[in-house]
């Protein structure tokens, strides 16, 4: 069970955000012409094992939005701007109200720590305001030049969290869905949970009061 906890630190998809890419692949189709197969392809996976995907490229940090949207433009065709680009990009999340509701009840100042690029980070408040006012510290892989489970992604959250909340990393909770991202973390002294249900959330999160 947590304790001493000072900051929760939330994963976005499939977590606090359920997440489905078919939708965003729907959407991308009817704007390009292009089909799921190939968009994938282009945009999502891997041209050759030596290479990053397009889409990790981004959230490695290695585009402005500017230039996400024209890179896009020049693979699919798309020929719209970069508003709605990220608009067709987010739309594969969707918040959870229940994983709100719990991450909300023990009052704990909260934290978003997320391999997401700048289609979504930049765009947060925004795409989704009444969610993005909970979380006033912003952890993305864009912005730290690291994406989860790179140490040095968490090392600038720890460094970050101890000027801005003098917490340590023993007092971070971190929720990620995935057992890779978490156990990154319990490595570094972070509590964590894997996350699986809301009520499995919201019981560790009551041990928190």
């Amino acid at each position: 069970m947590p304790n001493g906890i000072r900051v929760i630190i939330a994963d976005i998809g499939s977590v606090l955000f359920t997440f489905d890419p078919e939708h965003r692949f729907e959407l991308l189709s009817e704007r390009t012409g292009l089909g799921r197969d190939e968009l994938n392809r282009l945009l999502f996976t891997p041209p050759t094992e030596a290479d990053e995907a397009f889409e990790t490229r981004c959230e490695a940090g290695e585009f402005t939005p500017d230039q996400i949207r024209d890179r896009v433009a020049d693979l699919t065709g798309f020929d719209g701007g970069t508003e709605e680009l990220s608009r067709l990009w987010t739309s594969a999340f969707t918040v959870d109200q229940a994983v709100l509701d719990a991450l909300t009840e023990p009052d704990i100042p909260l934290a978003i720590f997320s391999n997401n690029g700048p289609l979504f980070a930049d765009y947060f408040d925004q795409r989704f305001p009444e969610t993005a006012a909970w979380f006033l510290h912003r952890y993305f892989a864009c912005r730290l030049r690291a994406r989860k489970p790179d140490p040095a992604a968490y090392e600038a959250v720890e460094e970050h969290l101890e000027r801005a909340l003098d917490a340590r990393p023993h007092q971070l909770l971190f929720i990620d869905d995935n057992r890779r991202n978490t156990a990154a973390a319990a490595a570094r002294g972070w509590q964590v949970h894997t996350y699986a249900t809301p009520k499995i959330l919201r019981d560790i999160l009551a041990a928190t009061a």
